[in-house]
């Protein structure tokens, strides 16, 4: 028993007939009577009354309860079970924070308390709604909190569900959630409106003249609209229902019969509340995709936090995979034990492991220690992975025919392992595998997740062919699926901006053959009837005319218009596509003898040039040299800068990835180092060095601390 009889330190609350001391994990003290505490939460009730039945840290006659939270949030929370005048953090992500705290301990009306307080710091003045919805909903979706989370999804869906303005203000896994409930809001919604129309608008529109009526009996602009809901909530408004009216009022103008125009305010205003009552019942009916169940995990596992504080916990046992574990490959006179995740062991020899991977070498120089596992006399190591994949990478250093992976994504994890292991050979093996056709490829819209885990685990060869794949899809909610819920960090949103960014190069691109001006690939196309001046010409004074075939601009031109506006919901252009719209357009355009003769004689030459610089331009942005650069403008002076990458990947085969210098002589004014973590999920790190003769980082040393690491 640890008892003091000296001043409490750092001591933030005291409360008169205090017979307890809370204090937080950073040392702060709060004197308190533990009749409130207990009246308040029942987690904390359990955890006081197991540090009674076993007190081990007092001060004087006051039993001391360690708690995980911080001071200032134990003082905020506080004053919310206290007769004193309650503190409201000052701001969200403590606001956030302090009620994921009382959510936790399971205080009821302690939380009821803080939600009305800041209640009116829901909204950020210096916002826009939705970037502050946005914000709460990423961070209730963090703390577990369902009603914060279900009161910002609904501001949420007011706009357009669209994937661009969100990436900068949520994370992929917390989008994904967010998809889900608006796709079972839409489904229920849908179901809703369904039985709204059948009822005549719940009888609210009854004695309406009008042209055209559906089968519901309700008109037929009205019908179209209600349906409009189901596919976008958004529109759900009162001035986009306004808008739909008038739009109905001006078509049908010059037909008397209808007599929507005079339609009485008392009516609208019956037919819209009924029309609310419904849109937020469908509201009611589907809880946030997920949040549930998330929400009973972190009570469970806070709750269990706290009693853990008077409580070890036994380690849970690992989950032995219930799949068909693989047959393990029969090596003779192996002499160590790798053992899978999953519990399969995989026997080896130690000098295959020592040749094919430098961290294997040196773990197994080490000395095995004496209570270290081993099975029939075989030392065992256990590693992270399971063992299908270890199956397949055991398989690659025998002269045994290589199990295939099933999926891209399990190439993608065998990559990641190897490069964990530095198994470079192996590494290179499955790469060339890959572009064979030997093992598999993301097909379609996989590419997505592809990029995904390729990026997660600094795969750079991956990341940046995967990035280029998506192009070819539109970037929308459909098209990235449950791949969404395995973007972490800033992932997500370098792939937007990598694809804005090749979009406005194509744009430039395409804007340079819509331009006659100066001499270039489209003068050829200079003289088409049809856009020729109608008045007559002399030989003196020829008619002349800047002006492209309008069937040529209008393929260049719709192109552009997609690049600019539709750059998320349409795949970019691939220079055979505009090629083959070229061709129809030409086809289409076959009564003129100036374009034809023109296509004839040099319509190839200026497809290939056209297809030539569009595969360029295409090309010219790169992802993961696209990270390096934007890191580099925005953390160092406008100077030359050699770009030294080191610690973790061949030099010269990074240096080509990234398309830059490698070489210090490059720029001696001053070096930018770029260290790359070869760990799994590790993001590129740059310091700027404004030494000529910086220092570079050595490679990681495989060797472990035997302390530290698995006994083998």
């Amino acid at each position: 028993m640890l008892t003091s009889d000296k001043p409490l330190g750092n001591l933030l609350f005291e409360y008169r007939g205090a017979d307890l001391i809370l204090r937080s994990h950073d040392s702060h003290h709060f004197q308190v009577p533990k009749v409130y505490i207990i009246n308040s939460s029942p987690v904390l009730e359990e955890l006081i009354q197991r540090a009674l039945d076993d007190p081990n840290d007092t001060h004087g006659s006051l039993l001391i309860v360690q708690l995980p939270e911080s001071g200032a949030i134990l003082h905020n929370l506080l004053t919310f079970i206290f007769p004193v005048t309650p503190l409201t953090p000052p701001t969200t992500e403590e606001a956030m924070e302090l009620l994921s705290v009382a959510q936790k301990y399971q205080m009821v009306s302690v939380l009821a308390h803080i939600r009305d307080r800041v209640a009116r710091h829901w909204q950020n003045p210096s916002s826009t709604q939705l970037d502050a919805a946005l914000h709460h909903y990423s961070l209730a979706q963090t703390y577990g909190l369902r009603q914060e989370a279900f009161h910002a999804a609904q501001i949420i869906f007011k706009y357009p569900m669209t994937i661009e303005d969100k990436l900068d203000m949520v994370p992929g896994a917390s989008l994904y959630e967010l998809w889900n409930y608006y796709e079972k809001f839409r489904a229920i919604l849908k179901l809703d409106l369904t039985e709204f129309k059948k009822s005549g608008a719940r009888g609210t529109l009854t004695g309406l003249n009008c042209v055209e009526f559906s089968s519901s009996q309700i008109p037929r602009w009205l019908d179209k609209y209600i349906k409009s809901i189901t596919s976008a909530p958004n529109l759900f408004d009162l001035i986009e229902f306004n808008t739909v009216l008038a739009r109905h009022i001006n078509d049908v103008s010059q037909d008397h019969r209808c007599k929507c125009v005079s339609i009485p305010s008392r009516t609208i205003r019956s037919f819209w509340e009924a029309l609310t009552s419904v849109v937020y019942g469908s509201f009611e009916k589907v809880s946030i995709a997920g949040v549930d169940e998330l929400l009973m995990r972190l009570k469970s596992l806070q709750a269990e936090s706290a009693l853990s504080l008077v409580q070890d916990r036994e380690d849970s046992q690992a989950q032995v995979n219930s799949t068909t574990s693989p047959e393990p490959l029969d090596v003779p006179d192996a002499n160590v034990i790798v053992r899978s995740s999953d519990l399969v062991d995989f026997r080896v020899h130690k000098p295959v492991l020592a040749i094919a991977s430098p961290f294997f070498k040196d773990l197994l120089s080490l000395p095995q220690s004496s209570d270290s596992e081993s099975v029939d006399g075989l030392p065992v190591v256990q590693l992270s992975e399971d063992a299908e994949l270890l199956h397949t990478l055991v398989s690659l250093l025998y002269p045994v025919r290589p199990v295939v992976p099933k999926s891209y994504d399990k190439v993608l994890y065998l990559l990641a392992a190897c490069q964990k292991y530095d198994m470079v050979q192996a590494q290179s093996y499955i790469r060339t595998e890959v572009d064979r056709g030997c093992f598999p490829s993301p097909v379609g819209t996989e590419v997505f997740r592809a990029h995904a885990i390729a990026s997660s685990n600094g795969l750079i060869p991956e990341t940046e062919r995967a990035a280029r794949l998506t192009l070819d899809h539109p970037m929308t909610f459909e098209s990235l699926g449950e791949g969404l819920r395995l973007y972490d960090g800033s992932a997500l949103r370098e792939l937007a901006r990598f694809r804005k960014r090749c979009a406005e190069i194509l744009v430039t691109c395409i804007e340079s053959f819509l331009e006659v001006h100066a001499p270039g690939p489209s003068n050829i196309w200079v003289g088409c009837p049809d856009v020729m001046p109608s008045r007559p010409s002399s030989r003196r004074h020829p008619p002349q005319s800047d002006a492209l075939p309008s069937w040529l601009r209008q393929v260049l031109s719709q192109n552009n218009d997609n690049l600019t506006l539709k750059v998320f919901t349409h795949p970019l252009p691939t220079p055979s596509k505009i090629r083959g719209e070229y061709l129809s357009a030409i086809q289409s355009h076959a009564g003129c003898n100036f374009c034809s003769q023109v296509h004839a004689k040099l319509g190839p030459t200026f497809c290939m040039e056209l297809e030539s610089k569009l595969e360029q331009a295409r090309a010219k942005v790169r992802i993961f040299h696209f990270l390096i650069s934007e890191y580099l403008k925005i953390h160092t002076p406008s100077t030359p800068r050699c770009v030294r990458v080191t610690r973790g990947y061949p030099q010269t085969q990074l240096s080509q990835v990234l398309g830059i210098d490698n070489t210090p002589e490059a720029a001696p004014e001053a070096a930018a180092e770029v260290d790359i973590d070869p760990s799994p999920g590790a993001v590129p790190q740059a310091a700027i060095d404004p030494a000529p003769e910086a220092i570079v980082s050595s490679p990681p040393q495989a060797s472990l601390n035997p302390a530290q690491e698995e006994p083998w």
